[in-house]
């Protein structure tokens, strides 16, 4: 989400502004390195999906991210550059020392917040890359919305090599997030695959079988006969924002998608019928009779959870983390559900996931990629990680072996563990995961996304507030990209 909210899952998760790629590619006048010289040692074949970032941490412009508290005593050490908080890295290496313990005790791994969300992060980045890349992390957290940008600038390692051992136990998606233009570029963290969170108690009040819902207008049809049959109680929220996930999710149900066409050499937005249908669906969700007046992440947010305000949410995998800190008291009230059809199929996602990449000025490129392989690219690392930090598993391996788990025992070391997501949202979680993981899809980003999207979030927002028509803002937006941009693979 790029727009600005009070507390934004982009400030969480995810936040902020982006300047322009132009100061990455005016830093990088040549290449700076080849691929990593050699694969890790004792590489399997399996990985795993990393942790939410939780509270916002702000950055600030200067170059230097700010650095949280190591973890190890290794003689081998890495910066790990993230957003927000740095539970997810120290879930990583707990799931490590659990499943590799003398291999941790290679490592001590120092986070450093770059920002409270993934754009502010690229953008320390960018800043850190201006000022000659010498202090550069050995590995940074990004969503694949920034990726394209520095594959672009020729400052991440090529991974194409080191990631043959283990591809084939990956499943598909996730080696699609790992790749752009046919080099694998990131070790996938984790996936944001399109997830339906529901009450089922309050959906039976109202008669609404969440089985019978096939399209998204079922799904508002749905929503009108629960408001009128419990009408304290929603199926959807939206108000003045709608976060960019939400406009994400949507239109990454027409992929393939993308802002620019690269063929044509021009936006698309005019043109592809996926911009429009979604403008026209967040107006026909913003109807009283469906959603409540509440944007995500504004402070009433949490609110409307624990008053029973919101019964239902389209949203992502991520949403895992949070239900659980913000109404405890309602596990086991929840469950979830594959998302209703949008555009005729419900495939998509937030952004593809949150990707590992290892810059090529890093001083540990080698060790930097053996420790995210052995934590997010084996079996038994890939399990480990799910008991640490409650994230889903995208290995084959891995996944075969999930339905035999059971709630791992409490970990002394892991302070801000989650709870046992088949706990809080029924037994059949994994299996849902499992299969909205398999469908994902995600708009094709190219170097300029983070500024793309600050366009689209600002005509977004005026859209839903009524400052613009449906056609004003299809084609106000494909004039701005247009205009503030052009190109952008010649930025």
């Amino acid at each position: 989400m790029r727009n600005q909210q009070a507390i934004s899952r982009r400030q969480l998760l995810q936040s902020g502004l982006a300047a322009s790629a132009a100061i990455v590619l005016a830093a990088c006048s040549g290449k700076t390195a080849g691929p990593i010289a050699s694969a890790p040692s004792g590489a399997s074949a399996t990985p795993a999906t990393g942790g939410a970032a939780s509270a916002a941490t702000t950055a600030g412009s200067t170059a230097t991210p700010t650095p949280a508290p190591a973890i190890g005593s290794g003689g081998t050490h890495l910066q790990y550059m993230v957003w927000g908080r740095p539970d997810g890295v120290k879930w990583g290496y707990l799931a490590l020392s659990h499943a590799y313990p003398d291999e941790a005790k290679r490592y001590t791994v120092q986070s450093v917040i770059g920002g409270s969300g993934d754009v502010q992060v690229a953008q320390k980045l960018r800043l850190m890359v201006s000022a000659g890349g010498n202090d550069l992390p050995d590995i940074v957290a990004l969503n694949r919305t920034e990726v394209p940008e520095f594959a672009a600038a020729d400052l991440l390692y090529d991974l194409t090599d080191l990631m043959k051992p283990f591809t084939d136990d990956m499943i598909d998606t996730a080696k699609a997030l790992a790749t752009v233009d046919g080099k694998m570029v990131a070790v996938p963290v984790s996936l944001k695959p399109k997830i339906w969170y529901y009450r089922p108690d309050i959906f039976q009040k109202a008669g609404v079988d969440p089985d019978k819902i096939a399209t998204i207008d079922d799904f508002i049809a749905a929503g009108k006969q629960l408001h009128q049959a419990v009408p304290a109680s929603y199926i959807y929220n939206i108000n003045a924002r709608s976060g960019g996930y939400a406009f994400d999710n949507f239109l990454t149900s027409y992929a393939p998608v993308s802002f620019y066409d690269r063929q044509a050499k021009k936006y698309q937005v005019a043109t592809h019928p996926g911009f429009r249908a979604t403008y026209d669906l967040l107006a026909k969700l913003k109807d009283p009779a469906v959603s409540a007046p509440v944007d995500n992440f504004d402070p009433d947010w949490s609110k409307a959870f624990a008053s029973n305000t919101i019964a239902s949410t389209l949203i992502n995998e991520w949403m895992s983390s949070f239900l659980p800190l913000y109404v405890p008291d309602q596990k086991g009230l929840w469950r979830i559900h594959a998302w209703p059809t949008v555009g005729g199929t419900n495939k998509g996602s937030d952004a593809g996931g949150q990707v590992a990449v290892i810059p090529k000025k890093a001083k540990n490129p080698k060790a930097a990629f053996e420790y995210l392989s052995k934590v997010y690219l084996t079996k038994d690392g890939s399990l480990a990680n799910l008991q640490t930090s409650s994230q889903t598993p995208y290995l084959k391996s891995a996944r075969a072996v999930v339905p035999t788990l059971t709630k791992p025992a409490p970990d002394a070391q892991n302070s801000n563990a989650l709870p046992w997501p088949p706990d809080f949202f029924g037994q059949d979680y994994f299996t849902v995961i499992f299969a909205a993981q398999d469908r994902m899809t995600w708009i094709d980003y190219d170097p300029a996304a983070t500024k793309e999207l600050s366009i689209r979030d600002d005509w977004t927002q005026r859209f839903l507030a009524r400052q613009a028509s449906l056609d004003q803002t299809v084609s106000g937006l494909q004039s701005d990209l247009s205009g503030q941009i052009g190109d952008p693979w010649q930025a």
